[in-house]
């Protein structure tokens, strides 16, 4: 699942800063947010930043054993995530855009992170630009061909703490990943940010475009003040 946390890394970035890691070093340790995904549900805690060092940790779990209208994420988190398929503590350093090292609590071991440098490094130093209303998402079918495109534009769910709120407005970013020989070269990324709050560091909607494929990550939970029962590993 660490390429699912890399991605969603990416909405760290927000208009004017140009960087993810200007973005990153104003979050605030306890801010989370719940994905879907490929039949899973993945929780993104930012455990600690202290300087140029950040910890971010993933748990994982199958959907069949949630259900999302009883659960506390809070309360599922507390009491050690119980049948969770992963959790994992990712260790970057900001400082030298690298992901330094990985560590399953699960398998109680470091985990080998191979040829992980190169995109931790394209992927902090990536800049977005706001995506313009004409390039946007639409609700509905695209009008005949000469009419005006009168539809509204789409727009995530947002959940704060377990309860949907009514919210219309996102900044909406994109951009281009290098053409560097890997399977996201030329991708158009793409994510959903919430103004209210500049510094919370994870998007509610990620999605790579590419002429042959397509990857969505859409945010069911979100909040903050949230606390890892885990001991740092040794």
């Amino acid at each position: 699942m660490l390429r699912i946390v890399l991605f969603l890394l990416i909405a760290s970035i927000a208009y004017p800063a140009t960087t993810l890691k200007s973005r990153l070093v104003r979050g605030t340790p306890g801010d989370y947010i719940v994905t879907s995904q490929g039949g899973n549900y993945s929780l993104l805690l930012l455990r600690s930043i202290e300087g140029s060092k950040m910890v971010i940790e993933e748990i994982s779990i199958e959907q069949d054993y949630v259900d999302l209208k009883k659960i506390s994420w809070k309360n599922w988190v507390e009491k050690k995530a119980p049948q969770a398929s992963s959790w994992t503590a990712l260790y970057f350093d900001l400082e030298n855009n690298k992901l330094t090292k990985c560590y399953s609590y699960l398998e109680n071991q470091w985990m080998v992170m191979e040829g992980a440098d190169h995109f931790v490094k394209e992927l902090l130093m990536l800049t977005l630009q706001p995506t313009r209303d004409n390039e946007r998402k639409r609700v509905g079918p695209a009008p005949e061909a000469g009419e005006i495109d009168r539809r509204k534009l789409w727009t995530p769910q947002f959940i704060l703490d377990g309860a949907k709120q009514k919210k219309t407005d996102f900044e909406v970013l994109r951009a281009k990943w290098p053409n560097d020989q890997t399977r996201l070269a030329g991708c158009v990324i793409e994510l959903y940010l919430d103004p209210q709050r500049p510094n919370f560091p994870f998007p509610y909607w990620t999605e790579l475009q590419h002429p042959h494929f397509t990857f969505k990550v859409s945010t069911i939970d979100s909040g903050t003040g949230m606390t890892s029962p885990m001991p740092s590993p040794r």
